[in-house]
């Protein structure tokens, strides 16, 4: 995990991004430190998504400076992208409606095995699934119940905060140092929205640095004390 006190995880300056004939952003300023929240606000077509693919090395920027976990982007994406892991992502890296919820875990924990041992054990996953109840029961502590994954149980049938939360339990797989969690209104009801920012704000107990989005930040639960960083992004379009 990255050392709270050394230099920002992320720093952008005049960061810009144009593609299609448009800009995307422009100007972005960011110096984010070690375990705090950075919550990127903006409406629909304000380029949300994409300045959090390109803060993770998996867009390329076409303007300014853009420093994350010490490397420089885009040149050493490659070293970013085994740092910085995306939460469930829609049209990047959608969770499969017809797997379980421990199908998920098995076909993850194979991508971070040697190329030579490609399969996990039943005790393996099981492993896994102790260590999710273990970051679900540090919500807990703070007052927030995350729902419970129940392993058999296929992603088609899960809630949207159960989803969600699917989502962040496979990007810790990895033990990531930044954690990607995209337009967190896509939880409809208020309260999913309230307890999936406390969930976030747990997990940075860990040293975890997280980027999220979202169009309405009315649910957060604003504290000096929580380490959230706010970044307007106006809508280009």
């Amino acid at each position: 995990m990255s050392d709270p006190a050394g230099p920002p995880v992320v720093r952008a300056q005049g960061l810009t991004l144009e593609a299609g004939g448009r800009t995307v952003f422009s100007g972005v300023d960011l110096d984010v430190p070690a375990g705090t929240t950075l919550v990127v606000r903006g409406q629909a077509s304000a380029g949300k998504t994409s300045l959090l693919l390109t803060l993770a090395g998996r867009m390329k920027p076409t303007g300014g400076s853009l420093t994350v976990l010490g490397e420089r982007l885009p040149e050493k994406a490659a070293r970013v992208r085994r740092r910085v892991a995306l939460a469930e992502v829609r049209g990047v890296n959608e969770l499969e409606d017809a797997l379980t919820v421990e199908q998920h875990i098995a076909e993850r924990l194979v991508l971070h095995r040697p190329w030579h041992r490609p399969w996990v054990s039943g005790d393996q996953v099981a492993q896994q699934l102790e260590r999710v109840q273990s970051v679900l029961d540090r919500t807990a502590r703070h007052g927030v119940q995350a729902p419970p994954l129940r392993p058999r149980e296929f992603v088609s049938d899960l809630q949207p905060l159960e989803r969600m939360t699917l989502g962040v339990v496979l990007a810790l797989i990895g033990r990531p140092d930044v954690l990607v969690v995209d337009d967190v209104d896509s939880l409809r009801r208020s309260e999913d929205r309230r307890r999936a920012w406390s969930s976030l704000t747990a997990l940075q107990e860990t040293g975890l640095t997280v980027l999220a989005s979202c169009s309405d930040s009315s649910d957060i639960p604003w504290h000096s004390a929580d380490g959230r960083i706010l970044l307007d992004l106006q809508d280009e379009q």
